[in-house]
């Protein structure tokens, strides 16, 4: 369900054409330039964006939906004209005229440029139409007409904290664990059976974030998302699963850790065995100006990765 405020209703009576008193309009309509139909271009950014290369970190432009925009109506003349004619802007919710855009008859001889009106849209609302008739209200009440020259910026509202959370949270990737160990047999990098092999994360990147920001009618408006590793589950055919604290210990002389696995039987046929990492991580965000922050609403759930270790049994000479 769209929901427009904006100018001109040449071929559609406003009864029967929006519902809770919200008026509709019938006139050609262009979006935002950023913008397209209720969605809006929004910017993402940080070393949880994957880039075009297969890496990590970049920027890039995605599309959302919004519940509220602006789109385009009718010239500076051709409003005043309109409302010269008795034109009217149809009722609020409670029934009352809306009054014509304040100050519209400065722009009276102006043919170029341009008012723009809202739009609201129920998609993001799903069937909750009592929450989105609120929040169209509010939102109408607080966004009148915006009057743009030839050549001006189109209008891009206040984007709520929560649909940028969603976006910076939806890009947020991090990269398939990758396994190193010790110990490591000279020339074929084996480990051996029965013995506590160490493994870490050759990655030892911990923290990954993404920031998606808007450029709107008030200022930059942006939120962002960090993932913080917090644990590893490593697993394989041949060995018990184990739980570690965090992404391990590089192996060196005197180093303590707490992340090793056993193997209780060497590779089938001279080969592998696949280890598989599942990492476990803490996705919290913020926003800003001033905005609202705390654990997301659901956390980062990555697909796991597969290391293939060569295993062996211990060689012992004859004598």
């Amino acid at each position: 369900m769209l929901i427009r405020r904006l100018a001109i209703l040449t071929a559609l009576g406003v009864a029967g054409v929006a519902t809770a008193a919200q008026p509709a309009f019938a006139d050609r309509t262009t979006p935002t330039p950023g913008a397209g139909g209720n969605t809006i271009s929004i910017t993402i950014t940080g070393t949880g964006v994957r880039s075009g290369s297969g890496g990590q970190g970049g920027t890039q432009t995605v599309s959302t939906p919004v519940p509220c925009t602006y789109i385009q109506s009718l010239t500076g003349k051709g409003y005043y004209e309109w409302v010269k004619n008795g034109g009217t802007m149809g009722r609020g919710p409670n029934g009352d005229t809306i009054d014509p855009y304040p100050g519209y008859e400065k722009y009276k001889d102006d043919d170029k440029g341009h008012w723009y009106g809202g739009m609201c849209s129920s998609e993001s609302f799903g069937d909750d139409l009592d929450a989105f008739f609120k929040y169209s209200d509010a939102w109408f009440a607080e966004h009148r007409g915006v009057y743009v020259p030839a050549g001006g910026t189109p209008p891009i509202p206040p984007v709520p904290p929560e649909i940028l959370r969603n976006v910076a949270f939806d890009a947020l990737t991090v990269p398939a664990p990758r396994l190193d160990w010790n110990p490591k047999h000279s020339g074929d990098a084996a480990t051996l059976v029965n013995l506590d092999t160490w493994v870490w994360l050759a990655d030892r990147t911990t923290n990954y974030y993404v920031e998606a920001s808007v450029n709107s009618m008030v200022g930059r408006i942006s939120a962002r998302v960090d993932a913080d590793l917090t644990g590893m589950t490593v697993s394989a055919p041949n060995a018990d699963t184990v739980t570690c604290p965090n992404a391990g210990v590089p192996y060196a002389p005197g180093a303590t850790g707490q992340c090793a696995i056993t193997f209780h039987q060497a590779s089938a046929g001279g080969g592998t065995s696949p280890v598989t990492a599942k990492t476990n991580w803490h996705t919290t965000w913020s926003s800003n100006p001033g905005g609202p922050r705390g654990d997301t609403p659901e956390q980062l759930d990555p697909a796991p990765g597969t290391t293939n270790i060569r295993v062996i049994e211990v060689q012992v000479p004859n004598r």
